[in-house]
């Protein structure tokens, strides 16, 4: 639901835009070049100038409430990043940028449901050892409630503690009840 704290670091050598810095600064320039070698023999730094820059760095954007999702599990796993977050999400993750943190927290309560985890497992490519690929086109076939205006404040305020109270918020926002979708959510594919 929310990233833990974290002592990792990135360099950042991007402008407010997301566009690579011109120059580096002295003192950064000095600590990557240690690297250069690394740094400049990476597939995408083939077709750049700049051999510090970062890559589909587009997640990192923290002007607007993003919702992060792991992209392989046994069921899908979605945080919250509220605006102002300077967390990176790094490839391993799909991130989608919201409108408000109410729409972020609304769809992560969706996402970290046992009905999405039975929708998209019904849909993900499979991987090893029954875990499965929840890529960006594989969350976008989830149907959202149809009624959002309605379904946000359930899901906004939908329990954390529980998985099965986290259903009931959710079937409540979709109006669904447990016997219309019990075969979707006993299945395990």
């Amino acid at each position: 639901w929310d990233r833990s704290p974290c002592e990792d670091f990135i360099l950042w050598t991007h402008d407010e835009c997301g566009a690579p810095l011109a120059r580096l600064p002295d003192r950064a320039r000095a600590w990557l070049r240690r690297r250069y070698g690394e740094l400049a023999g990476r597939s995408d730094a083939a077709r750049s100038r700049r051999w510090w820059t970062l890559f589909r760095v587009d997640a990192a954007n923290t002007a607007t409430s993003r919702v992060v999702w792991a992209d392989f599990g046994r069921r899908p796993r979605a945080l919250v990043l509220p605006p102002g977050d300077p967390t990176v999400p790094l490839n391993t993750c799909y991130v989608m940028r919201c409108a408000d943190d109410g729409d972020a927290r609304a769809l992560a309560a969706i996402l970290n449901s046992r009905l999405a985890a039975g929708w998209l497992n019904a849909l993900a490519e499979p991987a090893r050892g029954g875990y499965r690929r929840y890529l960006g086109w594989t969350v976008g076939q989830l149907p959202l409630p149809r009624d959002w205006t309605r379904a946000r404040p359930i899901l906004e305020s939908a329990p954390h503690d529980s998985d099965e109270r986290l259903l009931e918020s959710v079937l409540s926002a979709y109006r669904l009840g447990y016997g219309d979708v019990a075969a979707l959510l006993e299945w395990r594919g």
